[in-house]
């Protein structure tokens, strides 16, 4: 609010009341982990929403689901093979005809959103896995001691949800009985129940950055940008129902049946001309935008990606195809492979073999570009 409209207001003595939404506290999220059930289940975050909130940031964060499903396609590279000491899972690696591939790419999905992956393990009567079923990591609780793994179809509660518990993976433990373990990743840096997504550091840049973009819709659809108040003379004379008839009527006109309302309504006594004050400056728009520019680069350091490898060219620096190259070498070396790496291994724990899988990575060749 101005200094002009607030000394207004307050040399008369008035209380302006305002509504408030604090960003930050709607998407608030605080990784405690309190146990709250008979079974021992740790809660995912303090509230057991956790995974809500990673996924919501991965659906409506243009950058962050762009730098996922580039990193995915790049974990699967040219090609996933299954060696000869998996043959069995050359076709599909389960019933439903998921290929390895398509397994890979769900890990490597789950890896980048959460930090982590779970998949179902069945075993044959005899103790050996047949068969891999990628989970929704979002849906997964551990016990305290980490020996179970609760799985719900539908999505948890704050405190509780109908889950069904598996052994975790653990080819000494096999019961007969018990077809069914399930392998549970964390990283190899978690010292927590559950792993941190990579790109945490950057949460409050990736909700910055998804308030921005409603900010853009809502200055579109409501017919004017910035928010105003409308200080109406003669309070006295204007019943109650008259000030919601003038209300709507504003509303109705100047932002639509399906948008927020973006003034306020202001009533005095002692004037007789209505006026209409801005609370934000013309270059509002551009504010905004720099704010935006300034959480997308956040969120690109977060997962130390460089913009030009996910379809977002950095103007005014030259980059050229050696640099291109150059930095996807990097960003090969330094995350995919890690990633790669983790995936293969944990096959190979699975199965007892060495070299299960083969990825073919991507492969830069500018040799022919003229």
């Amino acid at each position: 609010i101005t200094k002009k409209t607030k000394n207004r207001y307050m040399d008369k003595n008035e209380t302006l009341k305002l509504s408030v939404l604090d960003v930050e506290e709607k998407y608030k999220y605080e990784y405690s982990e309190p146990v709250y059930s008979a079974d021992q289940i740790v809660s995912y975050g303090s509230d057991n929403l956790a995974p809500i909130l990673f996924n919501n940031c991965y659906k409506n964060s243009a950058t962050l689901k762009s730098i996922i499903d580039g990193s995915v396609n790049y974990v699967v590279g040219d090609g996933v093979v299954v060696n000869d000491n998996l043959a069995t899972l050359k076709e599909q690696v389960n019933r439903n005809g998921l290929t390895m591939r398509e397994f890979v790419a769900k890990l490597a999905m789950s890896y980048f959103k959460f930090g982590g992956y779970a998949f179902q393990v069945i075993y044959s009567k005899i103790g050996i896995p047949v068969e891999l079923y990628p989970l929704d990591f979002g849906r997964c609780r551990i016990n305290e001691d980490g020996t179970k793994i609760f799985y719900s179809k539908k999505q948890w509660g704050r405190y509780t949800s109908k889950a069904d518990s598996y052994d975790r993976f653990n080819k000494k433990n096999f019961d007969p009985q018990k077809p069914t373990q399930i392998f549970y990743y964390k990283g190899d840096f978690t010292e927590n129940y559950y792993p941190l997504p990579p790109y945490y550091a950057a949460i409050k840049d990736i909700l910055t950055e998804i308030e921005c973009s409603k900010y853009s819709l809502n200055s579109v659809s409501k017919g004017f940008s910035a928010r105003y108040i409308f200080n109406f003379p003669g309070v006295d004379n204007v019943t109650d129902e008259q000030k919601r008839d003038i209300e709507n009527a504003i509303k109705s006109k100047f932002c639509g049946s399906d948008t927020d309302v973006n003034f306020m309504l202001y009533w005095r006594d002692g004037e007789d001309k209505l006026e209409i004050e801005k609370l934000e400056t013309d270059d509002a728009p551009e504010k905004f935008i720099a704010i935006k520019d300034n959480a997308r680069e956040n969120i690109y350091t977060s997962m130390r990606a460089t913009p030009n490898l996910f379809g977002l060219p950095t103007s005014g620096t030259g980059f050229n195809s050696q640099e291109y190259a150059s930095a996807f070498k990097l960003y090969q070396k330094t995350v995919i492979q890690a990633v790669q790496d983790g995936i293969k291994a944990n096959i190979d724990k699975v199965f007892g073999v060495k070299d299960g899988i083969s990825i073919t990575p991507f492969f830069i060749d500018f040799s022919d570009e003229k």
